[in-house]
């Protein structure tokens, strides 16, 4: 059965969570088979049977926050083989070029599917290398300065010998391959080169521990349009805003992927409108709340700007769905049972620039945020329908003390019969023998999102109201 290498975005746990989620209830049935911290490789139920597949995975490509890229995979190289010909420590000589001429003998039988046609052809390609972790000292000595050169050069080598009349490469900076810090092409760069174009590609070389995965890749996340939403919108607060990124893969754990554009779904949170903005190119029925009205104000001039820039026509009754509402106030306004989704950022407390002491954050969070998240659940009982699901984050604060604080959520929503669905299902994801890759125990029923060193850190939750 074919398979496909997706490359994951930074934080790898939430997009094979992500992933997964999809694989499971979206009409693009399929598997998570391998994976690492950088990619998952996935075998799908039925859609490589489609002579257009490519089609089907630009869509998934866009409906997807979690994935950067989609390949197909064409070969396989096991670790050992890989670890023989490019060891930490070159002793064995004879080890090395047997297995680099084994290494060689599947680039040449891969490269052919790859480029059907190269025949005085001239092709131009960019090899990107996906380790297991970035930070592996294998990756920067060895997969960089010697692996990446040994690839580059054989696949020129093979086109040639070919018929290719002329054969190129991408070049990294070298100032890069020399500290071992180099990354992968970016998505804007395939695009700005054209590596989805016949003769042009770019070809993957993704690291797990069984081996790596050779593949082509077929479609990626166009970074330039989110940034460009995110960036350029009229109203924006860099500091306490969600990202396109997390919006989307919120918006993806409602689980309303069959005929969205009839699911009306709810923001008591809108702030600027970040979650309304992407619900509306995910085709939702979008309504959205917030206590203030200049925030409310913000959110409408930001959708009539992105309906501008699509030259689409505006949501019809936008002064109807963007409203002044307080959330404890939700039930007043919209009918029992209206929507099918929740998904929402409430108030995650101040912009804090240095970390705050453990009492000051103990006040806030028995003082105020308790207080929305309990508004929220109880209003959202009413008027969410139910065996339907409300999508939140929660804050976790870093204190001066060393500690870290955060709100019982879980408690607040049992009181008002929802339902903690777990991120990810550990049945259905392969046991790895690196504990950093393993996805076992409660800790996945929610995933955290957050950089180093951040004093405010997001953590995801599903629930889901039970009849």
């Amino acid at each position: 059965m074919d398979k496909f290498l997706f490359v994951l975005g930074s934080n790898f746990q939430l997009s094979i969570a992500e992933l997964d989620h999809v694989l499971r209830h979206s009409r693009f049935k399929g598997r998570i088979v391998d994976y690492s911290a950088t990619i998952g490789v996935v075998e799908f139920e039925k859609l490589h049977e489609n002579e257009f597949y490519v089609d089907d995975l630009m869509e998934l490509q866009f409906m997807m926050g979690g994935c950067q890229k989609i390949a197909k995979v064409y070969d396989f190289i096991p670790i050992n083989m890989v670890k023989d010909a490019f060891p930490l420590v070159m002793d064995k000589y004879k080890i090395v070029e047997k297995n680099r001429t084994k290494i060689q003998k599947i680039l040449e039988n891969c490269i052919e599917e790859i480029f059907p046609t190269i025949k005085n052809r001239n092709i131009f390609y960019a090899v990107s290398i996906y380790p297991e972790f970035y930070d592996d000292e294998y990756y920067s000595r060895i997969l960089v300065k010697h692996f990446l050169p040994f690839l580059n050069k054989k696949i020129m080598e093979i086109l040639k010998e070919k018929g290719a009349s002329k054969a190129l490469y991408y070049k990294y900076p070298e100032e890069y391959i020399e500290k071992g810090t180099l990354n992968p092409i970016f998505p804007h760069i395939l695009i700005k080169y054209r590596l989805f174009e016949e003769d042009r590609a770019e070809i993957i070389f993704g690291f797990t521990e069984e081996g790596i995965y050779i593949a082509r890749t077929f479609t990626c996340d166009n970074p330039n349009f989110k940034k460009k939403i995110d960036e350029e919108r009229p109203h924006k607060d860099f500091k306490s805003s969600i990202s396109p990124k997390l919006a989307i893969i919120m918006l993806n754990f409602l689980n309303l992927f069959h005929e969205r554009e009839t699911k009306k779904i709810l923001d008591p949170f809108m702030g600027n409108g970040t979650i309304p903005m992407f619900s509306i190119l995910e085709d939702f029925q979008v309504y959205g709340t917030d206590k203030n009205l200049e925030k409310v104000n913000n959110t409408k001039r930001n959708i009539q700007w992105l309906m501008t820039e699509l030259e689409e026509e505006l949501p019809i009754n936008l002064d109807e769905k963007f409203l002044q509402l307080d959330v404890k106030d939700l039930s007043k306004h919209f009918p029992s049972n209206f929507f099918d989704g929740i998904c929402t950022e409430p108030e995650l407390g101040p912009f804090f620039t240095t970390e705050p002491f453990r009492e000051e954050i103990k006040e806030l969070i028995e003082n105020d945020l308790n207080q929305k998240y309990e508004y929220l659940f109880k209003e959202a009982q009413k008027i969410l329908k139910n065996n339907h699901r409300l999508v939140i984050t929660s804050p976790i604060f870093a204190t001066i003390e060393g500690k870290h604080l955060q709100i019982n959520v879980e408690n607040i929503a049992r009181k008002y019969n929802f339902t903690l669905i777990p991120m990810i299902d550990t049945n259905r994801i392969v046991n790895k023998s690196d504990k950093r890759l393993q996805f076992q125990g409660a800790k996945f029923r929610t995933i955290i999102d957050a950089k180093k060193e951040q004093i405010i850190m997001r953590k995801i939750h599903v629930f889901e109201k039970r009849g």
